[in-house]
């Protein structure tokens, strides 16, 4: 049991035993650095006392701040206990025949695809093309009975697919898209592209720095909207998430800050980390970065060490223990990082000769 469970672990193991969150600086998981922002905190607090009540089943007004956001139609809306929640639900109701999952990929994937009892094809992309999907040699891997799960971009390699290979990989298959870092990057959505055979996911809880919450949105086909919302708990998103939400969604310029700080610290952060020996990072899109050394092992404990937590990929499929995710988070933070990887014999000197 033990080592099926490992084929699903996450980043953001910070607890110990007995369930306690240990002092650790956290690169594990991909979470806004900017942290919670003063309008959720705010109506956390305000709202606190309101857990006496059972939350609006219909999340009105959770739906009305997605929709004032992100110009969603209600009709199309499924709130979720965060994206992941999505995979279960959307796979339980559909049962395709057969998931294919471009890998590597969200582990979540495959785990929610198995639980429905689905069959599983892996579609392995290659590091040398930095992870990028072909979508002429996937459309002919793929039938119209396939559901292929995509993340856009995705995790942990970065790639964007862009709304074109979207468009026509739906040709042939039903594709689930996976948007939970799009607020991250200055790419548009594929919302607005929904159909019988689109549906996306969009995560809120990375973004607005609420993991612990649980909460995301599904914009999908008006016939399947219903038939999802049917499907699912009708409490699954508790009050305090829905009150979090709403507050979230109405501040602009906390996701207008959260991409001016990602568009200077993406540069910075990956620069440096070329620079490190024997490194070879591949290129980014949202609040995260894939790496490759050779002794990545010893990076990981050497980091734990100082009480620094990196996402080891190894139970990636499609990749191995050499590959390392990292969130960017703020400078202060990103240097201690950087430090204490040069510090590692593991990089033999530390950073590339400048010759």
């Amino acid at each position: 049991m033990r080592n099926f469970l490992e084929r699903y672990e996450h980043g953001g193991q910070v607890y110990d035993a007995a369930g306690n969150a240990g002092d650790w600086l956290d690169f594990s998981a991909n979470i806004n650095p900017l942290g919670l922002s003063e309008n959720i905190l705010r109506a956390l607090t305000e709202n606190l006392r309101g857990v006496v009540n059972y939350p609006d089943p219909n999340a009105s007004e959770l739906k009305r701040a997605i929709n004032r956001r992100y110009d969603v139609p209600e009709r199309n809306l499924v709130l979720l206990n965060g994206a992941a929640e999505f995979f279960y639900l959307h796979l339980n109701a559909t049962r395709p025949a057969r998931v294919v999952l471009p890998v590597p990929s969200f582990s979540e994937y495959e785990r929610a695809a198995r639980a429905a009892g689905c069959a599983v094809k892996f579609f392995v992309t290659e590091a040398a093309d930095n992870f990028a999907l072909d979508v002429d040699k996937l459309r002919a891997e793929v039938t119209p009975e396939d559901c292929v799960i995509i993340g856009r971009p995705n995790n942990p390699t970065g790639y964007l697919p862009t709304p074109e290979e979207i468009l026509r990989l739906s040709e042939v298959a039903s594709v689930v898209v996976d948007e939970s870092f799009i607020d991250f990057t200055d790419a548009s959505s594929i919302r607005n592209c929904v159909s019988e055979k689109i549906s996306v996911v969009q995560s809120l809880t990375k973004i607005f720095a609420i993991p612990g919450l649980r909460l995301g949105f599904a914009v999908v086909e008006e016939k399947l909207a219903r038939r999802l919302n049917l499907s699912k708990d009708v409490w699954n998103v508790n009050f305090l998430a829905q009150k979090a939400g709403v507050a979230a969604l109405a501040d602009g310029d906390f996701l207008r800050r959260t991409r001016a700080w990602l568009a200077t610290e993406q540069k910075f952060f990956v620069e440096r980390l070329t620079n490190l020996r024997g490194v070879q990072v591949f290129p980014p899109t949202a609040n995260f970065v894939l790496f490759r050394h050779e002794r990545a092992d010893e990076l990981l404990t050497a980091l734990r060490r100082e009480k620094i937590l990196l996402r080891s990929c190894a139970n990636f499929a499609g990749l191995d223990g050499s590959y390392l995710r990292s969130a960017v988070r703020s400078r202060a933070e990103n240097l201690r990082l950087l430090d204490a990887l040069k510090k590692s014999p593991a990089f033999c000197g530390g950073e590339k000769s400048s010759s």
